[in-house]
């Protein structure tokens, strides 16, 4: 048995790229509250907890039921290592295995997420993390190099092989592993493979305004 699993959703007071991204207005609530809202109808996990030094965000958190985790406001800085951030955020919350969850995935549903749980608990012992992905078949280079084709002859796209390119939509693994490695992905991955448009996530102006544009024509 992996025992039992808590989410948690990272969520900084401010953002270099999208100023306020998590609280800005997004079709009449905040990101925020579209990924509570998202999680509350989501099955598998034991708590959802919202880790932040801001107390607007932790009053919204409280204000939708969900717990919260008053992070020490200098591991919500740009020079403290992300390492540094997972290991912190994992010693401090209880449970056996931790979900973390962006909030800035907007088209990502419940019912992914009650499926990410499930799977978690469904895989091999031979994986240690559950990573949500997406397959790019895209003729990709590195340093002009191919990397995932051969030029001549040139193949069809359909024939490309596929890339696994991490979402951080959800990422499950075991707490004690996150704070060993100060990491939330692991040595031995499965790739929880997610659509597209589903796993899109908001990174800066021009991904907020598409999300927003699509989360409308979707979901109202």
């Amino acid at each position: 048995m992996k025992g039992n699993i808590v989410g948690l959703i990272p969520v900084k007071g401010s953002s270099e790229r999208v100023p306020e991204k998590n609280l800005r207005e997004f079709n009449g609530q905040s990101l925020l509250e579209v990924k509570l809202n998202q999680l509350s109808k989501a099955e598998g996990f034991e708590s959802v907890i919202v880790s932040s030094e801001s107390k607007k965000v932790l009053d919204i958190a409280l204000a939708n039921g969900f717990d919260i985790h008053e992070r020490d406001p200098k591991y919500s800085t740009s020079h403290i290592p992300m390492s540094d951030v997972y290991t912190y955020i994992a010693s401090e919350i209880h449970g056996d295995n931790i979900a973390w969850i962006n909030a800035t995935n907007p088209l990502t549903e419940a019912n992914i997420y009650t499926e990410a749980a499930e799977t978690y608990h469904q895989m091999s012992d031979d994986y240690d993390c559950l990573l949500s992905a997406i397959n790019v078949q895209e003729n990709i280079f590195y340093n002009g190099v191919p990397v995932n084709f051969k030029p001549n002859p040139w193949p069809r796209s359909q024939d490309l092989k596929g890339l696994s390119s991490l979402t951080f939509a959800i990422n499950i693994l075991k707490r004690e592993d996150m704070v060993k490695w100060g990491s939330c992905v692991g040595t031995s991955p499965y790739f929880f493979y997610m659509d597209k448009l589903d796993a899109w996530d908001i990174d800066d102006q021009v991904d907020f305004d598409f999300c927003e544009f699509m989360y409308k024509r979707r979901f109202l």
